[in-house]
């Protein structure tokens, strides 16, 4: 029989949520990315670039792969991962994808299916993933000192300056946070002239994500607080905290590992080649 990529339907979403768990770090990431998603249909039905694709029509394994303009996400808890690659094989890679936060156990899975498909691979990184028990992050003081302002970050100049000096900035990195800022938890720690100083925001697979301070305010324990006001929000959402943090990113590991957080494995980031033009937003 001869393989289809067939999308799912937006109602049968929940169901493939279920067959998943959120309190397994094996899992974890599968189940927040897809429960993401159902939000992200909730407020906005007609979401553009969205697409959530099965193998023959047929999850009941829990095998998917999510596009979202150019990031991508897939998973499975069939072991033998035959489907996966089958699955994997059928998309269209010439706009480039970079699959997001993929665990430790689907890396090799996910480049043999690139190389079957011809696709080349030009970024392979990984982070160390961080966790915070839920029941942690609500205990969180989360009130802001005397003229900072905690809100979420909605102008495009703001999204701009945070796009400006993240180090993992691309081309697809602009509409990429925007569409964080659009549908996803995220704060801004701003001064009371409106001055962006501090953010963080929660990415599309659930992890936390572009966490930084604006340099001049260094020292002053912004970074702390937006890291607080998102993991707790999460937490009221029922959900258990992660973040991906690079091995040098001696910063982020000791404010992590401050508020409890600790390292409990890895995930990877695996960028394809775009072999002609990026998708427009």
């Amino acid at each position: 029989m001869t393989d289809h990529l067939v999308k799912i339907d937006q109602k049968d979403l929940q169901t493939l949520k279920n067959l998943y768990t959120s309190d397994s770090s094996k899992s974890y990431i599968a189940y927040t990315t897809i429960d993401n998603y159902i939000r992200w249909f909730e407020q906005d039905p007609n979401v553009k670039h969205v697409k959530i694709f099965c193998l023959n029509g047929d999850f009941s394994d829990g095998t998917f792969v999510v596009t979202d303009r150019c990031t991508a996400y897939a998973d499975t808890f069939n072991e033998s991962f035959d489907r996966l690659i089958r699955l994997l094989q059928l998309l269209d890679y010439s706009k480039g994808y970079t699959f997001l936060s993929v665990r430790s156990e689907l890396r090799s899975v996910i480049k043999d299916a690139l190389e079957r498909a011809k696709v080349e691979i030009i970024m392979n990184d990984t982070t160390l993933l961080y966790y915070l028990p839920k029941e942690e992050a609500l205990k969180f003081d989360t009130q802001p000192p005397d003229g900072i302002e905690l809100r979420p970050i909605t102008e495009l100049h703001d999204i701009e300056k945070a796009n400006s000096v993240w180090p993992h900035r691309n081309s697809n990195s602009l509409p990429f946070l925007q569409r964080m800022a659009n549908y996803n938890t995220n704060i801004g720690a701003f001064t009371e002239d409106g001055n962006l100083v501090a953010w963080l925001f929660r990415l599309s697979t659930g992890l936390l994500g572009a966490l930084q301070t604006d340099e001049k305010y260094y020292g002053k324990g912004y970074g702390g607080l937006v890291t607080r006001y998102v993991s707790k929000k999460i937490a009221e959402m029922g959900h258990d905290i992660y973040a991906g943090i690079f091995k040098n990113n001696t910063p982020s590991r000791s404010l992590f590992g401050k508020h409890g957080f600790k390292s409990i494995g890895e995930v990877h980031w695996i960028t394809t080649k775009i072999t002609w033009s990026s998708v427009d937003e």
